[in-house]
Parts: C-alpha cells; structure tokens; sequence
C-alpha cells in the first residue's frame, strides 16, 4: 500500500512517506507539494527513508515541486535511507539525486 502524510509544524511541511510510492499517488502528492509551497511553507522536508521504491510518475511531481520551490528561492529538504539528506534547489538537481536512490524507478 503506498501512502504519505503531510504535517504542518508551525511554518515548516513534513512529508512523510511508508511503504512504496506508485503511480496511484503520484496526482495526490503533486497537489499536496503545490500546496504546501503555495502556502510558503518552509523548510519542506520530505521524509523518504522507509521509501524502498518510486515510480517515475513520483519523481516528476517532486521535480515540480523542487522547480515551484527554485522559483520562490527555496528548496526541498529530501530525507533518504542511509542518513542521506539533501537540499534541492531544482528539478534537474532533484532528478539526480533520486536516480541514484532508486535506480530502478520505472
């Protein structure tokens, strides 16, 4: 089953995520990104540490949001297995970054 969950914590978005991210979220991520970032939030973490696959319909709604947040001078906070974090200020950043997390999103 995959599943995520938005949390507000005063100014700053947590997205959280269990379980493989697929296609069938993808169209609900996107809008819930827009909206986070529309409303300012900041930092945006996006927590994909018990992620253990994406599709390509995924990363392109957290390109749009990395692109949407670039636009307002800010970025994302992504949050991978391994204790990897990074700060993307782009889609083509958050692009790369995500193909070597997951090499094999579809």
């Amino acid at each position: 089953m995959s599943f995520f969950t938005v949390v507000r914590l005063g100014e700053a978005a947590l997205v959280w995520a269990d379980g493989p991210l697929d296609a069938a979220v993808a169209a609900s991520l996107h809008e819930a990104l827009y909206t986070v970032i529309e409303q300012r939030a900041a930092p945006v973490v996006i927590d994909l540490v018990r992620v253990p696959s994406v599709s390509d319909n995924v990363i392109t709604a957290l390109a749009a949001a990395a692109s949407q947040a670039a636009q307002q001078g800010r970025g994302l906070e992504l949050r991978l297995s391994g204790g990897q974090g990074f700060t993307v200020t782009g889609s083509a950043q958050l692009r790369q970054v995500m193909a070597r997390a997951y090499p094999t999103a579809a």
